[in-house]
């Protein structure tokens, strides 16, 4: 069987994950489902961090550090942020109107999506990074997968914790989905490594790296961006995987396109 490990995304923290062991099941499960037949034949792993980044508050209220990479994330989509005053509830409701407009999409929409996303980047940046990068790393090493399937914020930890790693573990595919790794300041600027003459670049032991996204996909920006900003990237044609929320992980293991990837890595 080919050994895979996958990286989740935010909010993947659920009350029965009482062991990181037991919460990486849960998902490992819910992958395999998501992927049906592409999934067959799979020795299928999660290197399961959600619990070291979930939130206490229950309110949707974000903090001012979570709103200033809103901010981030705005500018990258070209809304103009000059001139507009504070950053109260108002102004995140504006923002996702803004890009609610450029995209098509549902304000409401947009708004659950930061809600969702910006939160748990903060705390991976500012307080989780160290903690984090263990775990994964010890799933690295204890699996040794041959494929990396990484999603949303699990791009970002996959592609620090491969470059940690180095030639420890060889990979033959990264397979990142949903990335915001080129998302400017918020993201690329803060990376581990550091970029080379502003660039990042394929982990030493990643044999072939594959990134896909969805074209209204809030989270992968800016479009078109990753390939270009780093080495070793082949970038596949945007797909549609969901018009209601197009960055969840189960619609990106359905599409055929995801399927067909892992298939001929085997």
């Amino acid at each position: 069987m080919t050994r895979v490990l996958g990286f989740h995304g935010v909010r993947n923290y659920k009350a029965a994950d009482t062991t990181f062991r037991r919460g990486g099941a849960r998902l490992t499960a819910d992958w395999l489902e998501a992927l049906g037949p592409a999934g067959a034949g799979l020795d299928l792993q999660h290197a399961y961090y959600a619990d070291l980044l979930r939130d206490e508050r229950q309110g949707g209220e974000l903090t001012e550090d979570e709103l200033a990479l809103v901010g981030e994330w705005a500018t990258a989509w070209g809304v103009e942020l000059d001139g507009v005053q504070g950053r109260a509830t108002g102004w995140l409701r504006w923002v996702c109107g803004q890009i609610a407009q450029r995209t098509g999409e549902r304000p409401a929409v947009v708004e659950r999506t930061v809600k969702l996303f910006f939160p748990e980047v903060t705390r991976y940046f500012a307080t989780g990074r160290t903690e984090v990068r263990k775990r994964v790393r010890e799933a690295l090493l204890r699996h040794r997968p041959e494929i990396v399937v990484a999603h949303s914020l699990g791009s970002v930890v996959a592609y620090e914790a491969l470059h940690e790693i180095g030639t420890e573990v060889e990979v033959r595919l990264l397979l990142t989905l949903g990335s915001p790794l080129a998302l400017p300041n918020a993201v690329f600027h803060r990376l581990a490594p550091g970029l080379s003459d502003g660039r990042g670049s394929r982990p030493a032991g990643v044999g072939r790296w594959v990134n896909i996204a969805d074209t209204g996909d809030f989270v992968a920006v800016p479009k078109g961006e990753l390939a270009r900003l780093f080495s070793g990237v082949e970038q596949r044609p945007d797909i549609t995987i969901a018009p209601l929320w197009p960055h969840y992980a189960h619609d990106y293991l359905r599409h055929p396109d995801v399927g067909h990837v892992l298939t001929s890595a085997r």
